[in-house]
């Protein structure tokens, strides 16, 4: 009876799908592959699922909406109801408008903080870590994940980036030093759809 129940245990456990182990990258090895992945795209599309969690608010909010980037520097989000709003980011030039016809308010934020500031780290191969940040990287079933450090006193405390080698973006986790923490889930992403300036607007 023993015998019988080792085998069919073993039996069971030769059906199970093989566990993948996520294999760990060099910090300069993750951050090269995420240049590489995205090198080709010029522009993207995607609707997106986004998850706030505010350090003053134990809700979650979550919101759905639709996201656009340009390079270098153009960054457009816009929340569906009941969170309905527009954020733009141009370089380090941030509008935002919150419901609809509510009050455009506009920051700017320092230059290092710029969109162009951080895809200029990556616009060519990386022979070493570029300073103020520290860096891990895994790869699992053919999903990278980097996971971005800055140093310094910025607004951001970590940064997490899912992609794909194509240079799909799956998912974005944005971790500010207030304790605020978003996680945006990309889906239908479209690439190289040939953007332009007015497709970064606020009506």
């Amino acid at each position: 009876m023993k015998q019988l129940c080792m085998y069919l245990v073993c039996a069971l456990l030769a059906l199970l799908p093989a566990t993948v182990q996520a294999r760990a990258l060099s910090a300069l090895e993750g951050l090269e592959k995420l240049r590489q992945a995205f090198a080709a795209t010029r522009d993207f599309t995607a609707e997106i699922t986004q998850e706030k969690q505010l350090s003053v608010l134990r809700k979650k909010l979550v919101m759905k909406g639709t996201i656009r980037f340009k390079k270098p520097d153009r960054f457009l989000l816009v929340t569906l109801a009941p969170y309905s709003g527009t954020t733009i980011l141009k370089d380090n030039h941030l509008e935002q408008r919150v419901g609809q016809g509510g009050e455009l308010q506009r920051m700017v934020l320092p230059p290092d903080q710029g969109l162009r500031h951080w895809f200029s780290l990556l616009d060519k191969p990386l022979t070493r870590l570029p300073d103020g940040l520290k860096v891990r990287a895994e790869v699992q079933r053919g999903l990278y994940t980097v996971v971005v450090l800055p140093e310094g006193q910025g607004q951001m405390r970590e940064i997490t980036i899912q992609f794909q080698e194509d240079g799909t973006m799956r998912r974005l986790v944005l971790e500010e030093r207030n304790g605020d923490k978003t996680v945006m889930q990309f889906k239908n992403l479209r690439k190289n759809t040939g953007l332009s300036e007015t497709d970064f607007g606020i009506n």
